[in-house]
């Protein structure tokens, strides 16, 4: 039991110290989006493909964090990948695949700056996580 909690505490240390890359295949990104107060936005989506652009899994994506000032929305959907043009399934970006989108929705009349961060894991050990700025008008 003991070696348990070493390692979700180990876990926790790398993440909570890494700017960018934890290790490995782990990963950290940062964007702003802006919403009208009230009103729904696409905030997030992932998704797991292989080579020939079929499914190769569902990943589990969590809001870890936030919203202050709203709520978020995790639903399966067709998505379009956005692997860069060096990777191996750049071609996928062009059909919509079996993925996870999360939406957001800032609570009525709020304006102002809210943020969410979301963790998405993948069946093959990729983790990463993502924290979305959004500024409500």
């Amino acid at each position: 039991m003991n070696r348990h909690r070493v390692l979700i505490t180990s876990s926790f240390v790398v993440l909570s110290l890494s700017g960018c890359v934890t290790a490995g295949n782990d990963a950290r990104d940062a964007y702003t989006k802006t919403s009208l107060s009230g009103q729904e936005i696409f905030i997030y989506h992932d998704t797991e493909v292989n080579p020939d652009c079929s499914n190769a899994g569902m990943p589990v994506v969590k809001a870890v964090a936030g919203p202050s000032h709203g709520s978020v929305r995790i639903i399966q959907s067709k998505v379009y990948p956005n692997f860069s043009r060096d990777n191996m399934r750049y071609k996928c970006n062009a059909k919509a695949v079996d993925g996870i989108k999360v939406l957001y929705t800032s609570d009525k009349g709020f304006k102002g700056r809210d943020k969410v961060t979301i963790s998405g894991h993948t069946s093959t050990g990729n983790a990463h996580l993502t924290t979305v700025d959004i500024k409500v008008e």
